[in-house]
């Protein structure tokens, strides 16, 4: 790293390291310069004793597997640009196919709708990016999560309303419409062998008893209370518990289920409509 123009760094991780490592470095030096691609090719910008000293910083902590959202405290979802950080988990693409059905399946109809366990805010917020005419509650049990959350709603300039509580025990019954979740559902054993940096995201946005089932029969069940009667619930589970959550959903009055597949073609989301007797 002794060339200091931004671009003679990148070519040498280019000659040295794979493509992942590349693409990294790349948005590692944008970031520390506050440029985009266009600017980074276009002007090719010195980097000072400053900035190298910065991007050093990074480089190592991306060497021990720290997710490269993390290091920047920001991830692109659906149309938003999100602030992150180690108290919330980093949005996935995989996800971006809960947002997509919803604005699929309803219109523009004012609707109650609670955005539950919402970590950075990445669901409620691009509905209520899509959807202005809803009213959106994003509720979390982590106090600093939800300041994540705001700090996304101010940044996208956005309003939703931010309720601290644990699952749905602070709501009144038969007042959603629609009730989306991404709960934890990593299975309790699987702690001993994480990867892919997911050491670094918070366990209690990860992990869940009885094989990563608990909190979604906890959500689909309270769900069964707190939705209107026909109301809809959407949650995210793990690529190979699609047939037990369907069974849940079933266990506890939901019609219509159906399973949806994400970006890589696996079933990913789970959706009824609540049908009391």
């Amino acid at each position: 790293m002794s060339e200091t123009s931004a671009l003679s760094i990148i070519n040498s991780f280019k000659r040295s390291s794979d493509k992942g490592a590349t693409e990294d470095i790349e948005l590692l030096v944008m970031h520390v310069l506050g440029i985009d691609r266009n600017i980074l090719l276009r002007d090719n910008p010195i980097l000072s004793k400053r900035n190298m000293i910065q991007l050093k910083q990074f480089m190592e902590r991306r060497e021990r597997g720290e997710p490269l959202a993390y290091i920047t405290n920001e991830i692109g979802f659906w149309n938003l640009n999100l602030y992150v950080n180690s108290d919330v988990l980093i949005p996935r693409p995989e996800t971006e196919v809960l947002v997509d059905k919803i604005l699929n399946s309803f219109n523009s109809k004012r609707r109650r709708v609670l955005d539950l366990g919402t970590g950075s805010g990445a669901i409620g917020l691009s509905l209520a990016k899509e959807r202005p005419e809803w009213e959106i509650i994003c509720s979390d049990l982590s106090f600093d999560a939800l300041k994540v959350t705001l700090e996304n709603m101010e940044r996208n300039s956005l309003r939703v309303n931010l309720v601290n509580a644990n699952w749905l025990s602070s709501y009144k019954k038969n007042y959603f419409d629609i009730i989306i979740s991404n709960p934890p559902y990593v299975d309790l054993s699987s702690k001993r062998v994480l990867s892919n940096g997911l050491e670094f995201e918070p366990e209690i946005a990860l992990f869940s008893e009885s094989q990563g089932l608990s909190d979604i029969k906890k959500i689909v069940q309270e769900s069964s209370k707190i939705l209107v009667n026909e109301g809809y619930l959407f949650i995210e589970h793990g690529f190979d518990q699609s047939d037990e959550v369907s069974l849940i959903f079933e266990h506890f009055q939901f019609s219509q289920i159906e399973k949806h597949k994400d970006i890589h073609d696996i079933n990913r989301v789970c959706s009824g409509r609540l049908n009391r007797c």
